[in-house]
């Protein structure tokens, strides 16, 4: 179903996806590359957030400060917690549906989200005890509480935005996931 928002995106602004069959083929990956190209973003043909951002500004807009994501959320937040031991910080940008979803709670909740592990390179996964095929690999996860606020609060509005949830209550805080 992303796949052909996409598609759809890149048609109103101007670029030729092929056919709207939510397959990312190679015409798709032509107009992500072109249109990557024409908003100075790097041309690889990912749709991660800052192409995201570019493709839907007018449905989801956010700040244009650095490394914005969300209106709440920065990129700084995801990196990974190897401390660039093992990574760039970045082996994966996070999904845009997970970010617009974790705004959602935050806006629903009205107070901060502290993101404690965003994406993770696959040493650092290990280390903290991660499964091999773990969400946070490729940006589909995050661990997180809310200060002040009970950590089943935090999973009922999570589960509000229909995300996938696993709580650690002994450790004060919650894995959220598309």
């Amino acid at each position: 179903m992303y796949m052909l928002q996409i598609q759809e995106a890149l048609q109103n602004a101007g670029y030729f996806p092929g056919s709207l069959d939510n397959i990312a083929g190679p015409q798709t990956l032509a107009a992500i590359k072109a249109f990557q190209a024409d908003h100075n973003l790097e041309a690889d043909g990912m749709v991660g957030p800052m192409t995201h951002q570019a493709l839907f500004q007018d449905t989801n807009p956010v700040p244009s400060q650095p490394g914005q994501l969300t209106p709440h959320f920065n990129r700084q937040e995801f990196k990974c917690c190897c401390e660039r031991r093992y990574c760039n910080g970045f082996p994966n940008e996070m999904h845009p549906d997970l970010l617009n979803h974790l705004e959602s709670v935050r806006q629903n909740l009205n107070t901060p989200i502290i993101v404690t592990s965003g994406v993770r390179c696959p040493t650092r996964n290990q280390e903290v005890g991660g499964i091999p095929n773990s969400k946070h690999l490729i940006g589909y996860a995050v661990d997180c509480y809310a200060p002040g606020l009970s950590i089943e609060a935090l999973v009922e509005a999570a589960q509000r935005e229909n995300l996938g949830v696993i709580l650690y209550q002994n450790e004060g805080f919650c894995h959220l996931e598309i």
